[in-house]
């Protein structure tokens, strides 16, 4: 039997209409009475419905049977949240997230919108909990099926050069949250995967949103992170394959490298130019990994020239998303075969 469940996640630039995929979940932008709001929000909130099953359980050992099944619960709801806020991450130019770290920190709160400096300065930092609550909302978060949204569905744009033509990363708060006009055949393609195949594309996925998350403030481990992801699908890929080694020299014939270009060529789009492309980048992955390298625009404050801080921008960004699109095009595409 479904239940289903409303949650409030968020995005960084904020939606405008509705995604639903199937019968399986849909979000919007939260319209919940007495939400709270700021001008100078960054985090906006959203309300993700979806629904779970006992075929989703999650058993978590306790000695405690009622805890066991509270925790157990939790983590079925959050595991589904999780999955879907990746996978909308991964095929999007977009961060959706929930709040995961519940540590705390020490924050302003802006009790007014637009202080003056001598109000301003009479505020004093509060410990602050990561927590999006107001009075009344459990209740608006109970549901007992997919809610009606009078709102247009979300824009999408043509496939390849949604990725590729000057993509929003969150940059830019006016423009408006599109989808990637494939995401309907990928989204299909992900959940009619066989289980041992589903795990390496999760994993990649987990690459792919860990490289969005730190993006801003550890550039060399996203590049890396993105690095990562691919080398995931390619082993994946090449299982089982064994490299035959040369006769005369007695290297592999298929190499690590050969096997990254092959891969990208092969998912992305094979030219002359990817494949000198495609061999610089993993140059750059093997600095990275065996001499720790770190990116030019690494350092908030360090002596590169502008031409490198933004090669190096450019460059890691790039990775992202052929990383993105390489996994969708090898869902749809192992999805046709």
């Amino acid at each position: 039997m479904k239940k289903y469940h409303r949650a409030i996640v968020f995005s960084k630039v904020p939606l405008k209409s509705v995604f639903r995929y199937k019968d399986l979940f849909q979000l919007y932008p939260a319209n919940l009475e007495n939400l709270p709001s700021y001008h100078g929000q960054r985090h906006y909130p959203l309300l993700l419905e979806y629904w779970t099953t006992d075929a989703d359980k999650v058993t978590i050992d306790h000695e405690l049977a009622e805890i066991s099944n509270l925790f157990s619960d939790t983590a079925r709801t959050m595991s589904k949240q999780d999955t879907i806020l990746s996978l909308l991450t991964f095929l999007s130019n977009y961060h959706f997230f929930r709040y995961t770290d519940l540590d705390g920190n020490w924050g302003l709160s802006m009790l007014k919108e637009d202080p003056t400096p001598e109000e301003a300065n009479a505020w004093s930092s509060k410990w602050c909990i990561p927590w999006f609550i107001f009075p009344g909302l459990p209740a608006q978060l109970k549901i007992t099926e997919f809610s009606k949204v009078d709102l247009k569905s979300t824009p999408t744009v043509r496939h390849v050069p949604y990725y590729t033509n000057d993509p929003n990363l969150d940059l830019d708060t006016e423009r408006e949250i599109t989808f990637p006009g494939t995401i309907f055949s990928v989204l299909d393609a992900y959940f009619e995967l066989a289980e041992e195949a589903k795990s390496a594309v999760d994993n990649a996925i987990y690459y792919l949103v860990s490289a969005v998350e730190v993006r801003r403030t550890k550039k060399t481990l996203a590049l890396l992170s993105s690095f990562t992801a691919v080398e995931t699908m390619i082993n994946w890929e090449f299982r089982g394959h064994e490299a035959d080694k040369c006769g005369a020299c007695g290297q592999l014939k298929y190499s690590i490298a050969r096997k990254f270009r092959e891969y990208l060529l092969k998912y992305v789009g094979n030219s002359d130019t990817n494949k000198k492309k495609f061999n610089a980048y993993y140059s750059l992955r093997s600095k990275v990994t065996h001499t720790g390298h770190l990116l030019k625009n690494e350092l908030l404050f360090s002596d590169v020239s502008k031409a490198d801080r933004e090669k190096d921008y450019m460059t890691s960004l790039e990775v992202l998303q052929l990383g993105k699109l390489s996994v969708a095009n090898w869902l749809v595409f192992n999805a046709e075969s």
